[in-house]
């Protein structure tokens, strides 16, 4: 696994088939471990939050997410490309898939105003994963259920910073946990409540622009991913050089 920093906030690389190989390592082992799915907003986010900037630092793996930190570590030379990313939603899928063949629980953490309505990914996550077990809650609700479900992977979707200083906070009361991660937006497409940006927009990593035409209420986030976060990396490489 490889590690790189952005505006000093940490990324990993790895292969898919060597992330499946650790996610099944942190399942099997005796000590917990928080995933952040690391985005452009979140290295804007951890340079004025130092609390979530450390959350992230400590994190035992902390992917690549977003065509933004590509072109970020392209920039300062590094041989990557859009295939090194590990989404939220990618990540998602992989967990669910490892929980419904080796028989693990899931627990889902939700914002109770979210776009996406519990009983809504209830219903979807048992359409195509009949075989896993799991329960969604609220956030106010979810200590409780995870207590009485014993899960070994907690998925939160709170979106950031908050559900990453909710596992971070939260993580040890639910001792069953082997694997918590925040996965923001993807609950919007397991619930399919927002649908998936064609392929054509993936292979050239303009899921971005999208989620602009599907929501143009995001136009502040995207300016801020997409002019602020290149400018603070440029102006970061010629401070450097």
């Amino acid at each position: 696994m490889q590690e790189f920093e952005i505006l000093g906030v940490k990324v990993n690389y790895l292969p898919e088939h060597l992330a499946k190989e650790l996610l099944f390592d942190f399942l099997t082992s005796d000590q917990q471990h928080q995933i952040a799915t690391v985005n452009p907003e979140f290295i804007l986010e951890a340079q004025k939050n130092k609390k979530f900037k450390t959350i992230l630092k400590e994190t035992s793996l902390a992917t690549i997410d977003g065509t933004g930190i590509i072109w970020a570590l392209q920039l300062n030379g590094h041989k990557v490309s859009l295939n090194h990313r590990l989404t939220g939603v990618r990540l998602t899928e992989m967990l669910l898939q490892i929980a419904s063949i080796k028989g693990y629980k899931v627990l889902f953490c939700l914002r109770e105003d979210g776009f996406t309505k519990p009983e809504k990914l209830y219903f979807k996550l048992k359409e195509k994963y009949p075989n896993l077990e799991f329960q969604v809650a609220i956030e106010k609700e979810a200590i409780l259920k995870g207590q009485i479900l014993q899960p070994e992977i907690l998925l939160v979707g709170l979106g950031a910073p908050k559900q990453e200083e909710w596992i971070a906070e939260n993580l040890t009361r639910l001792s069953s946990v082997k694997i918590a991660a925040g996965i923001g937006g993807a609950v919007d497409f397991l619930s399919e409540a927002q649908k998936r940006a064609p392929k054509i927009f993936s292979s050239f990593g303009l899921e971005w622009f999208w989620r602009l035409i599907k929501q143009p209420n995001r136009l502040k986030r995207i300016f801020r991913a997409t002019i602020i976060f290149p400018f603070l990396v440029i102006k970061n490489k010629l401070e450097k050089n």
